[in-house]
């Protein structure tokens, strides 16, 4: 008899990241084995971060959460009891129904962010609408204000196959780290720069994706806006724009030329700290290369002036007529797949308040009113991680009367909960992946069980639903079935036999963005001049830069006490807050800061400091590094406290962006001392 042979499975990540890699995992005798790229799909041709290969040792570690938990001490210090599903759900059924009755349904938070993508998540509205309403959440921790900043310039977002990168002679990233981040973008960067292509960085400090780069800008914290203008200000004096392309696709563009005059170099120089020889080089290579590739980061948009940031950087490849082109583009994320139906939503019921935005999800929570939040259920999300000033947030969640966490490890969020549900893992159900570093569709697979009692949301909420009555048509049950009526609603030319094989593109797929020359804008164009961003969101029609919050200009007072500010970035092991578990995540958390302001502190390498504000404080690893400017300090995010004691939202403020709704978290004044 021969030996059994592994069985492979080709299935998707679904994780919140440019990447959603096509995967090929081994599995023996019900476990998974390996972990690998597919090397026949198209998205990424093998490749795969040091996470989704290391995830087997996650899925099985010792930490992982397997049976339902019971709170037994105070919140916030991660002592449970195990106890029975049927005790879980019978405990959150009658408290829910219990607040429902004395307060109505909007007393209950429902909490739901990207932990994972995927159009299943959407079984939770079968549950929570047929509860009869409850209160949410608006915009986002991550890239709302950039989304909205390009959907009113560009009219959608999207940009080249990013193959195409190899094509480019000169490649801008502002404000991007895709050597950590978009592992498939950097490839092909790298394959362009060997090819020739120079390389241009724009960011806080010397990220690793720019040690090819021919000139590096490093513009002061919340100055990029005013580095945009500043670069256009001078391609228009110079004569070295496309006036064709700009006749004939924007909108706008006198009104924008002299908003730009206000501009000049020395004034730039001046806001920015930005060496005006460093900006003259910057127009040099532009003038040698006016059809380029700039990608765009989440990074700029993490303070109070984000929106209009993002809009004065996108509109610098229009004024040289890079757009709709080879090798060109502007580049921040290709969402080009068309939306997914999910066809079991119940009728929307009207107690739905929607009324706490995401960066102020602690004071939010706090205010709301007739009725309060008394209860919050979190899935699918980490908020005392990953949402700013989590001490605020521990002292308002600690006054609720209910809080329910669905996930796999216990994390700082599931530590403050009354009941713990584990969750299922991304090999454990099915889903249909929508990613948006690119726009294929995939299938995400079920390829082994859940292990101890743990289950899918969808289960969890078809169990809850049968104590309150509720009908299972729309909660239906995680199966193929389900994905092929999802595929089916949503006019996909394709099945899941095929999604099993290979991924999915739809046919209306542009490989060259804009290539057909249409925006999706009032005017049919691009638009310097927006009436759009004002009359949703009251600002200024063009990209008018301002100081952002908390920093030495518009906060001088703050800044006397606290004249550092705090950056800080996705690391190469971790992805947001996930894979910070002791499996994956064994770095001693540490903070970059620049030798002289180290000096200044009586600070040595490697020595442990606070990093104090009003906020809160926290202990981290001095790393001396001329890698970071004076004034500047930066850490990766991420870290837990209950397993580093380091979460960085200890510090960060509950500010939100010019538009879009997204969090302002590069907003943040610190001071450092080291510890004695």
């Amino acid at each position: 008899m021969t030996k059994d042979r592994p069985l492979a499975f080709f299935t998707v990540c679904p994780k919140d990241c440019f990447g959603s890699c096509s995967l090929e995992v081994e599995v023996e005798k019900g476990k998974i084995i390996k972990v690998r790229g597919n090397s026949n799909s198209p998205v990424n041709q093998g490749r795969i971060c040091i996470k989704g290969k290391n995830y087997p040792n996650m899925l099985y570690g010792p930490e992982r959460l397997l049976y339902p938990l019971h709170r037994i001490s105070k919140r916030g210090e991660g002592e449970f009891k195990r106890i029975s599903w049927e005790q879980a759900l019978d405990i959150i059924y009658k408290k829910l129904k219990n607040l429902k009755e004395q307060y109505g349904p909007e007393s209950v938070l429902y909490y739901s962010r990207f932990a994972n993508l995927g159009v299943v998540k959407n079984c939770a509205y079968g549950f929570w609408h047929q509860f009869g309403g409850f209160t949410s959440t608006y915009g986002g921790l991550c890239d709302s204000t950039a989304q909205e900043a390009i959907t009113l310039t560009y009219g959608e977002v999207k940009h080249n196959k990013i193959f195409d990168l190899e094509n480019s002679k000169l490649i801008i990233l502002w404000g991007s780290n895709p050597a950590y981040t978009n592992i498939h973008l950097m490839h092909y960067i790298n394959k362009a720069v060997n090819k020739g292509a120079k390389l241009i960085t724009i960011d806080i400090r010397e990220n690793e994706s720019g040690a090819k780069s021919q000139l590096y800008l490093n513009p002061r914290p919340g100055t990029d806006g005013c580095l945009a203008l500043g670069i256009a200000n001078q391609l228009i004096e110079n004569e070295l724009i496309d006036h064709n392309f700009i006749k004939q696709h924007t909108f706008g563009f006198a009104e924008f030329k002299e908003l730009v005059k206000d501009y000049p170099l020395e004034k730039v120089s001046a806001i920015t700290e930005v060496p005006t020889a460093k900006i003259k080089s910057l127009i040099n290579y532009l003038k040698e290369n006016p059809q380029y590739a700039l990608i765009c980061g989440i990074g700029v948009q993490r303070c109070t002036n984000a929106g209009q940031t993002v809009r004065a950087i996108s509109l610098l490849p229009a004024l040289t007529g890079s757009i709709s082109k080879k090798g060109c583009g502007f580049y921040f994320s290709d969402r080009q797949a068309p939306e997914l139906n999910w066809p079991f939503f119940p009728k929307k019921p009207e107690r739905i308040r929607n009324s706490i935005p995401v960066a102020k999800l602690a004071s939010g929570m706090n205010n709301q009113i007739d009725p309060p939040v008394k209860a919050i259920w979190i899935e699918q999300a980490n908020p005392m991680t990953s949402n700013p000033n989590i001490n605020l947030l521990a002292r308002v969640m600690n006054k609720l009367e209910l809080i329910v966490v669905a996930d796999l490890f216990l994390t700082d969020t599931a530590r403050m909960a009354d009941i713990v549900l584990p969750a299922a893992s991304m090999y454990e159900y099915y889903d249909l992946i929508t990613g948006y570093g690119h726009s294929y569709i995939q299938l995400q697979q079920k390829i082994i069980d859940p292990p101890g009692e743990c289950k899918h949301e969808s289960e969890i909420y078809r169990l809850l639903g049968k104590k309150f009555g509720f009908s299972l048509d729309y909660l239906p049950e995680n199966n193929l079935g389900t994905i092929e009526k999802v595929i089916n609603d949503s006019n996909l030319n394709t099945n899941v036999d095929e999604l099993k094989e290979k991924p999915y593109l739809h046919s209306n797929y542009q490989e060259i963005a804009f290539s057909d020359f249409k925006f999706n804008t009032p005017t049919g164009k691009m638009e310097f001049y927006s009436k759009q961003i004002k009359d949703r969101w009251g600002q200024n029609p063009l990209p008018f830069y301002y100081e952002p919050m908390e920093n030495k200009f518009s906060s001088p007072e703050l800044y006397a006490k606290y004249p550092l500010t705090l950056i800080s970035a996705h690391a190469l092991n971790k992805m947001n807050s996930q894979f910070s578990s002791r499996e994956i995540s064994q770095e001693e958390p540490f903070i970059w800061i620049n030798p002289d302001d180290a000096e200044n502190r009586g600070i040595n390498d490697g020595e442990k400091v606070k990093v104090y504000n009003e906020r809160g404080s926290l202990i981290l690893k001095a790393v001396l590094t001329e890698k970071i400017p004076r004034g500047v300090v930066h850490a990766y995010f991420g870290w837990w406290d209950g397993v580093h004691q380091a979460n960085l939202n200890k510090l960060t403020g509950e500010y939100i962006s010019d538009i879009g709704y997204g969090t302002a978290f590069h907003n943040c004044l610190v001071e450092i001392q080291k510890v004695k």
